[in-house]
């Protein structure tokens, strides 16, 4: 089992929901409005620096995380690189 936590372009979530919800026995949260900085500069909801990111948790089974990865991969170069889709996968074990 694998969690993965997807940081991406707010104007984008949906795209990742798509995904995600494709991948059956896949549960997820999600923050719908995270600020920050990253490589596509701030993002803090403000007029200096419109927008947000969505954060998602998705913790998801062997098949989905094999096929996960490449799927996002896809949607990030459609958008182009500069889009903000950061990826990060975490080996975990269900425990409760």
């Amino acid at each position: 089992m694998k969690l993965f936590l997807i940081i991406v372009d707010g104007d984008h979530a949906a795209d990742v929901q798509r995904l995600l919800d494709e991948c059956e026995r896949t549960g997820y949260s999600e923050i719908p409005t995270v600020l920050g900085k990253g490589a596509t500069g701030r993002k803090l909801g403000t007029r200096a620096f419109p927008g947000s990111s969505t954060l998602y948790f998705a913790a998801v089974d062997s098949d989905c995380a094999a096929r996960l990865p490449e799927a996002l991969r896809r949607l990030r170069d459609q958008g182009g690189r500069d889009e903000g889709l950061k990826v990060y996968a975490l080996d975990t074990t269900e425990v409760v």
